[in-house]
């Protein structure tokens, strides 16, 4: 029986728990499915890519045959996209990272108007820059993901918005050097997106396999507790039923009916 080689980048940081939860759930979805597919080798690759690079990887299958970000509709017409949401919606949700003397002027924001007269710090590269952009709301990038946090620090714009499970890890992390930047305690964004596992094209078993392992994990249930094992206590802390929920649409998005039912 063949052995399927799942080759995905390895994290950058060893404690990173967003690839902990990542990698995890894909290693199930292919212990699940071994009795049908046989056995697999799950081979973290040791390089540093920008999705526009990945997205060259993938297509060429080399050094990586596996990816896991945004949803991207334009990558779904050169390579395949398992759309089934690993996060289970909660890429849908921003909290802002904001300096502590901009606390009074963020308690004002009701609506996506007022959040317009704000800059947003992102990189250049982030699909929520697209959906910002597009939108019109000011936004200065970088390429420098530290130099965001210090660019914030010295009031270089107003937010940085940032993912549930990233917000209280990125800013805690960082202690003492960000001591006036706080995750703003009154406002969340909703801006539609999913966690999406992208497969060469070259690789259409490993995508079938994957897909069906997943949707095994859905049913029993084991893909919400994978999420709650690394996210409950971020999920808490945020306590979005005593927020203003800011909506954004995002024009680059469209969700099947699993993800639109998260």
């Amino acid at each position: 029986m063949a052995v399927d080689t799942i080759k995905l980048l390895k994290p950058l940081l060893v404690d990173d728990k967003r690839s902990k939860h990542k990698n995890e759930v894909i290693i199930r979805a292919l212990q699940i499915t071994a009795e049908e597919f046989g056995p697999f080798i799950f081979e973290p690759i040791e390089m540093s890519m920008t999705p526009k690079r990945a997205f060259i990887s993938l297509k060429r299958n080399q050094n990586i045959n596996a990816y896991i970000g945004p949803s991207d509709e334009a990558w779904g017409n050169e390579v395949i996209t398992i759309k089934i949401p690993i996060r289970q919606g909660l890429l849908n949700y921003r909290l802002l990272l904001v300096h502590q003397s901009q606390l009074a002027l963020f308690s004002k924001v009701k609506n996506l108007d007022d959040l317009s007269q704000l800059n947003a710090g992102l990189q250049h590269h982030w699909a929520t820059t697209k959906v910002f952009k597009s939108h019109g709301l000011k936004v200065t990038t970088t390429h420098n993901f530290e130099g965001l946090f210090q660019m914030l620090k010295r009031s270089r714009f107003d937010y940085i918005p940032r993912a549930i499970y990233e917000a209280y890890d990125e800013l805690e992390s960082r202690q003492p050097d960000l001591k006036n930047i706080v995750v703003e305690p009154t406002l969340a964004l909703y801006l539609p997106m999913a966690t999406h596992i992208y497969i060469s094209p070259q690789e259409p078993r490993i995508a079938r396999r994957l897909e069906i392992g997943l949707r095994k994990l859905i049913a029993n249930g084991e893909i919400k507790t994978i999420l709650d094992k690394y996210y409950a206590e971020d999920i808490s802390r945020a306590n979005l039923k005593n927020r203003r929920i800011i909506k954004i649409s995002n024009p680059t998005y469209r969700g099947n009916n699993i993800e639109n039912n998260q």
